[in-house]
């Protein structure tokens, strides 16, 4: 029987590669997202630019709104996925569910999902400015995935993204919002919209 420690290890080890797994599955379909929008669409180095800052701010309310309305409904398969990994952070086998998908092709399909109302709106505007929203898109994802391991599992992060860790722990340890992992964008936007979140969330804060 394996002890506390090796079990730790193991699944620790099982989920780096899963990580690792899904960094490459963002990078491909990221890549070849990005290939078709320059390939077969005109394009400009403006367009690709404000794409790419459409595509973060995208990137950023879609987390917020998947992880709020669908981790958190209470019920489905999801939800119920999303549960698991709430109630295993301190045991030995945390990190087996931190990771977004236990499989790459869950990640294959995220993007393909996120990108097909986009790839229609290129195909009627003939335009490439959505290489820069698919380039933003596998960027952040890649963002949030390793902050969000280290953040639970450990590892190096930068001084001014530590406040990111913080703000994320508080989601798990008060379970009062604080849906987006990293960069708060929505959440503060939600909480300017319902006085009730702000004042909740100034309330956590002192």
């Amino acid at each position: 029987m394996l002890s506390e420690s090796e079990v730790r290890a193991a699944t620790k080890a099982q989920g780096l590669k899963t990580k690792r797994n899904n960094l490459l599955a963002a990078v491909f379909s990221g890549s070849v997202l990005v290939w078709i929008s320059l390939r077969f669409f005109p394009h400009s180095a403006t367009g690709i630019a404000g794409g790419f800052l459409l595509g973060f701010f995208y990137a950023n309310g879609f987390e917020y709104y998947l992880h709020r309305f669908i981790l958190h409904a209470g019920h489905g398969f999801f939800c119920e996925q999303h549960m698991v990994h709430h109630a295993t952070l301190s045991s030995p086998e945390a990190a087996r569910y931190v990771n977004f998908s236990r499989n790459p092709w869950g990640v294959v399909a995220l993007f393909f999902a996120n990108a097909a109302p986009f790839l229609f709106l290129q195909w009627i505007f003939r335009d490439g400015w959505t290489a820069g929203v698919f380039a933003s898109f596998a960027i952040y994802y890649i963002a949030f995935e390793e902050i969000h391991w280290r953040s639970h599992m450990g590892g190096w992060l930068p001084n001014w993204l530590r406040p990111a860790a913080r703000h994320h722990l508080l989601h798990h340890a008060r379970d009062d919002g604080r849906y987006n992992v990293f960069l708060p964008i929505f959440d503060r936007i939600v909480e300017w919209f319902q006085p009730r979140a702000r004042i909740s969330s100034g309330a956590a804060r002192r």
